[in-house]
Formats: structure tokens, sequence, C-alpha cells
């Protein structure tokens, strides 16, 4: 057969192109997807040590193994696990010929990733030089791929494009491959303007931002264990070996997966237990298979569960169908969890899929996440889920900003009170749709200096990036209003009428609470 160069519908090279077609050479390199380039070991040897070493490996004479797959028309064969594109490019970085193009970003990640790994000192160099000829187009894509082979010299080059500009909302594919605490560490140089020690590193966990462990105190050991209970009638074999005794008529009530399972075992004999193996690590399978049964717990014993172990249980929870203790974690351990442990659920749920356990955290996180500092969690996750809840934070903050900067102090040090519709002296209303707050024009405060402090202090607080629960807790109009009265801040015909509206919400408070106080005593009987 003719050797041409050829592409396949995936993009492959179907057969290999000059001067790797050339019957002259005495090495063939076959790449991942099976396409052999012929090549002569000398050059490529020269290029890296790691092929010098391959090529010099003893091998027994071809003549002697006619159907060896290490051999090819009497030419041995060295097997790796580039496909054949990137194997392509790589080579001729080796050969004294044209370099390959590679427009896109995505086409380098791949070579320049082999060269490393072949410790090709010219190709590494040639491919970083390629890498940052996209940092003014893709500052973070780059510094993703620069993270994700531990390139420290071009992962600051690309953060230092992004200094003085915000962090692309836009998420590149390549944060899929870098962790969160990398990102992290990535708002850390960003906010700092690139001043940073000459220690920092993206890929390392800067040691000041480890937390601190705390005074040796004895953990709380879980009672959530399996028990074994008589008369078994099933085995439950974990992925890694560990095996339950349980029986089938809880595992059926509890998954209608896994009653179909168990219904599709074939017969056993009568001597031995029918075995369910299931694709579950035995320390996640056995609390799982506990919450099966209908024993009454201690709600402490779930609290007690560590933040890992939770999600780990509720993502095989979800894959067996296991419908009550999905329930039990989800209400039990993490309703506390998600409150003390806000951030850490959110992207360890985020991680694995669990959207509804990802959302129930959501609420109780700070606008701003970068608040949080760092958490140990964020080497084991993906940093797509941390870039974004920082942008969405972002943008509500954003919001926030715009819908308080009316009130409290200005960006120029001068007072902002007048609320939204309020004439100013020119004539034109304050905070009107679609009006600017520009920060240099300050209105004449006009009310009670006590109120206006409240409304200070209260827009100080929404824009907050530490807030959390006070996107839920009003502000005490009702407690003001008494206050205002004590202070006599009202003229006699106003002061009143706020009297009437303050009995109207008292007499409501006090006949609810009346009637639910009496329901409780039915309750008790």
């Amino acid at each position: 057969m003719k050797e041409m160069s050829e592409l396949s519908a995936s993009g492959t090279i179907a057969l290999p192109r000059p001067p790797f077609n050339n019957p002259a050479a005495d090495t063939i390199i076959q790449s991942s997807d099976g396409v052999n380039f012929r090549v002569r070991s000398g050059i490529v040897a020269e290029a890296s040590p790691i092929f010098c070493d391959m090529f010099s490996i003893p091998l027994p004479d071809a003549s002697s193994i006619p159907d060896s797959p290490d051999f090819i028309d009497g030419k041995p064969v060295v097997a790796v696990q580039e496909n054949s594109v990137t194997l392509d490019r790589l080579l001729r970085l080796c050969y004294p010929t044209a370099d390959p193009p590679l427009p896109k970003l995505k086409d380098v990640r791949p070579v320049l990733a082999a060269a490393i790994k072949y410790e090709m000192e010219e190709a590494v160099a040639l491919m970083k030089l390629a890498l940052l000829g996209f940092v003014d187009r893709q500052p973070l894509a780059v510094w993703a791929t620069a993270c994700e082979l531990r390139l420290e010299d071009e992962a600051k080059a690309a953060a230092k494009a992004l200094v003085g500009t915000d962090i692309p909302a836009d998420a590149p594919p390549e944060l899929e491959n870098v962790t969160a605490g990398a990102y992290y560490r990535l708002l850390k140089f960003h906010r700092a303007g690139g001043a940073v020690s000459e220690s920092f590193k993206f890929s390392e966990p800067d040691p000041e931002d480890i937390p601190k462990s705390k005074p040796s105190r004895a953990r709380p050991v879980t009672s959530l264990v399996y028990q074994p209970r008589p008369f078994a009638d099933i085995i439950c074999r974990s992925s890694d070996g560990t095996e339950y005794l349980t029986h089938k008529i809880i595992l059926s009530t509890a998954s209608p997966l896994l009653h179909d399972r168990i219904d599709a075992l074939p017969p056993n004999p009568p001597s031995t237990l029918p075995v369910l193996e299931l694709d579950v690590h035995g320390a996640p399978l056995g609390p799982l298979l506990e919450l099966c049964y209908p024993v009454k717990r201690d709600s402490m014993e779930l609290r007690d569960l560590p933040i890992r172990d939770v999600l780990a249980m509720l993502f095989n929870a979800r894959r067996l169908e296991m419908e009550s203790p999905f329930h039990l974690l989800r209400y039990g351990a993490v309703g506390w969890l998600k409150v003390s442990h806000s951030f850490a659920i959110y992207l360890l749920a985020s991680n694995l899929g669990l959207s509804e356990i990802a959302e129930d955290a959501l609420q109780f996180l700070h606008a701003d996440p970068f608040t949080y500092g760092y958490i140990p969690e964020m080497e084991t996750v993906p940093a797509l889920a941390y870039h974004q809840l920082f942008v969405n934070r972002r943008a509500s903050l954003a919001v926030a900003s715009t819908l308080t900067n009316k009130f409290g102090v200005s960006p120029n040090g001068g007072r902002r009170t007048s609320p939204p519709g309020e004439s100013k002296a020119d004539g034109t209303s304050a905070g009107s749709p679609g009006e600017e707050s520009s920060g240099t024009d300050t209105p004449t405060a006009s009310g009670d200096p006590w109120l206006r402090g409240i409304l200070e202090r209260t827009a100080e607080e929404l824009r907050s990036p530490n807030q959390d629960e006070r996107w839920f807790s009003k502000p005490d109009t009702s407690e003001t209003l008494e206050e205002s009265l004590k202070r006599k801040l009202w003229c006699g015909t106003c002061e009143e009428n706020l009297r009437l509206v303050l009995q109207i919400e008292k007499l409501y408070t006090e006949v609810r609470q009346a009637m639910e106080a009496n329901n409780g005593k039915l309750k008790a009987v």
C-alpha cells in the first residue's frame, strides 16, 4: 500500500507523512491509535534521553520471532501513549524539518506535555514560547494549561496578564484540569496585583494558608458503621472486596435498582449465600447499608460524620437509588454541615454532580467566596466550580453595590442618603432607573441622623463580601420604629398614627403566638 498523508474521521493521522514513512528508517514509533512512524533512532535519541534509553533496551533477533509485535519489517517497534497527531508534531520538532503549525491553544498542550514527558529540551522551549503566544488572547486558559503542566514561570506570566482586569467570566475547558486550590492562589495573586513572594507557587499551597492544626482533642467516633444482623440471606460485596451480610427484603425495599439486581441473580447452592457485587468502595457502602435498616438514630451520629464521607455516601446513595438513606444524609448530616462547612460542601457536591446538595449549601455562602481563604478540600476538586461561584458572586456584589451606593459613604467620602426617586436640588431624581451612580454628587443629607446611620449600616452590610445570613434577615422595622418613638422623632399626629401601625403588628403577633401555644398543648396530649 502506498503510504501517504490522510486524516481519519476522528482527526487522527491514518498514515504517517514524510519523513516518517521512509523505509530506510531503522526504528518504528507506534502511536496509541496504531500509526507507525518510521524514524532514524539517532535523531530522536539526540533530542530525548528517554527515547535514547528505550532504544538501547536489548531485543531478541527479529528473525527468531517472526510474528512478534515488537518488530515490523524487521525493525524494532516502540509503542507510546501519544496519539498520531501529537506524535507527528512532536517528532517534527526533533527532525531538521519545518516546525508544525499550532494554530490553537488546544494544539499546543498535548505536544508540550509530551515534550516534557520525554525530556526534549529544545521541543519544551519551543512549546513554552508557543504557549505564551496565546497569553494576550486567552490568559486564563494559558494559566490553567501552565498550572496543569506545573510550569510556574509561564503560569505567572499568564496571571500577570490578568492583573488590572476582571478575571474572564467565561470558563475555558482547561479549568477542568487544575484544582480549586490553584484557582484560589490565582485569586490571591490577582488581588495582590502580582506582588507575591518569590516562593509563591500556583501548584502548591502557601504554608501560611494551610490551616493550623488545633490543639489535640479526641475526635468523636461515629457509631454509623454497619451492624451485622441475624438471618442474613445475601452478601453485598464492595469493589474493594469488603463483604456485608445483609437481607434481601431490606435492600429491595431501600432501592428499586437493588431489587432488580437481586431478582436477576443466578441460582446458587442452598448451602451458600448469593453475592451481590456492587461497584462501591467499602468505606461508604457499609454506612449506607446501615442506613437502609429502620432503626431509630441519634442525630449526632450523622453530625459527627466527616464531610468527605458524607458526600461519598450521598453520591453512592444516588447511584444505587437509595432514596431513604439519601434523604437522611441530606437533611441530617448535610443539614448541619451546610451551615458550618458550607464552602467545602459546595465544592465537593458540585464536583460529584450533587446539584441539590450544592444548592443547599449555596444559600449559606459568603457573597465573596475568597473570604473563606484556603481549605484543604480545594486540592481535590477541579477549579471550574470555584470559578463559576466566584463569577456569579462577583456579579451579585456588583448588583448590591449599585443598589446600595445611593446610601452610605460615597467613594469621595461624602454622604449619599437620598433615597431612590427623591428629587435633588437640580430637579432630577436620585436613583432613577438607568441612572449610574457616579459617586461624585453628594446631595444634602436629610432626616434624623440616627435613622440615617441605620440606613448607612444596612447598605454597608448588604454590599459586604462577608455577608451570608444577612440575605435572609430583614432589618427589624418594628424595633426601629419603637426606638424612634422613644427618641421623639415624629410630630404629634404622625406619632399617633405610627403607634396604631405598631399595635396592628403587635396584635397579630400576640394572637398567632397564643394560638400556636395552645396548639402545642394538643400535640402534647
